[in-house]
């Protein structure tokens, strides 16, 4: 037993010797150095006593900074909120512990989980990959923290791409889950309707382990597929191009779309330029923008120097907006949904690129389309994992798999098929 204890509280010791070595990445807002040793010390009790191994014994995890963990700060990345803590746990994270997670930290993130730049009010989060660059938003601190090797588990939230366009630009995995299909409980609001707890996870083998959990969906099947990608019929979105796409992630995307032919899937090209997915992207941001002046209109004109010249005018447009502008946006969501789901009638998956680009250099333009691809899914609903494309030494790039509703393990266990084979 003292063997035992000594490698798991070993383990907390060297991420935290890791994790300030790495401060210049400004992954991490809140580290909690005896509670990780308090639930190594738990784990290994529970082992001790002969107990079965928990689906995440042991392992530890990163927790963005929206989502209440007992005891710490619970901020969201806002300075109007700095100095609050949470009173009790979120759901997701009552099921981290009732699994065997140690919770190691909190992450840093975009102010309110309005953005996708990977900037804290605290500075820049940097891709570990090239610091000089952005690990995207707003779960940025998430992905970087899983991609620099701090931890392999992490928790984000994705309301537009906020855990896909992260592990994209990182080269990390990730999921969206299906709408409504993970607790919210506990999780600071940006908009009901379309925020989801999604994990972040360094491989994507891992994605389906860490999903069961935060669902709490052990009682279904978790046996693995024969050959997950042979005969299914898969769209790909064949018109990327037209979207701003860039060259270098639309060569490893075509690489990609080889891959799934070598692997037995049949691919079928999907137009979806028609549909217009920025449009729908402006619409679902614009709805979060209205959604999040609700939630601080008093604090903004109370407190406005606790808010960023750029939040403020977010807020502001937010407030701006008419009942039956916001009708008219919702409309235009549903209709997009339907339209989509059409498109994918008959299929087993949609795959295109996480994000037109890839990560971005703080010194150079913000792009305003990153999240243009994965607005796909948020409007429909659907479950979207992200696994990295292989690019050798060059900036990550994700391939992002979209699955009909319900069917989150099904994408889990694709984007780990596709990791097999593409190594």
């Amino acid at each position: 037993m003292s063997q035992i204890l000594s490698d798991r509280s070993a383990a907390v010791s060297a991420a935290l010797a890791h994790i300030e070595r790495d401060r210049h990445f400004n992954a991490w807002s809140h580290l909690d150095r005896e509670g990780a040793l308090s639930a190594a010390k738990e784990s290994t009790a529970w082992l001790a006593a002969g107990q079965a191994p928990r689906a995440l014994e042991g392992e530890l995890i990163a927790i963005k900074a929206n989502i209440a963990v007992r005891g710490w700060p619970y901020d969201g990345g806002l300075p109007v909120r700095r100095g609050i803590f949470a009173d009790e746990d979120a759901a997701v994270i009552t099921r981290l512990r009732a699994a065997g997670a140690i919770l190691l930290g909190q992450t840093c993130m975009d102010a309110g989980a309005l953005g996708a730049e990977g900037r804290s009010t605290d500075g820049p989060i940097r891709n570990p990959r090239r610091p000089t660059h952005s690990a995207g938003g707003s779960s940025g601190g998430s992905a970087a923290a899983v991609a620099a090797g701090h931890v392999d588990f992490a928790l984000g939230t994705d309301t537009i791409g906020s855990v896909r366009i992260p592990a994209a630009y990182c080269g990390v995995s990730s999921l969206k889950p299906s709408a409504s299909r993970i607790s919210l409980a506990g999780v600071l609001p940006l908009h009901e309707h379309f925020d989801h707890v999604g994990p972040i996870t360094a491989r994507a083998q891992q994605l389906e382990t860490l999903w069961r959990v935060l669902a709490d969906d052990s009682l279904s099947d978790p046996a693995s597929l024969s050959e997950p990608w042979r005969g299914l019929r898969i769209g790909f979105v064949s018109d990327a191009a037209a979207l701003r796409t860039t060259s270098a992630v639309l060569h490893h995307y075509e690489c990609g779309l080889q891959r799934l032919r070598t692997l037995g899937a049949q691919l079928e090209s999907v137009a979806i330029v028609p549909l217009d997915p920025g449009k729908v992207r402006r619409a679902i941001f614009a709805l979060c923008e209205r959604a999040i002046w609700l939630q601080h209109r008093q604090s903004l004109q109370l407190e406005p120097q606790k808010y960023s010249p750029v939040l403020t005018a977010m807020l502001h447009y937010g407030g701006s907006l008419s009942d039956s502008k916001v009708a008219t946006l919702m409309t235009q969501i549903k209709d997009f949904a339907h339209q989509l789901q059409a498109r994918m009638q008959g299929l087993q998956a949609l795959v295109m690129p996480t994000s037109p680009g890839q990560a971005f250099d703080f010194e150079g333009p913000t792009p305003l389309d990153n999240a243009d691809l994965t607005a796909i899914a948020t409007a429909a609903g659907l479950p979207a994992a992200s696994v990295p494309l292989p690019t050798g030494d060059h900036l990550p790039v994700g391939l992002q798999i979209v699955a009909p509703m319900g069917e989150d393990s099904f994408a889990c266990r694709l984007a780990a098929a596709f990791e097999i084979g593409a190594r």
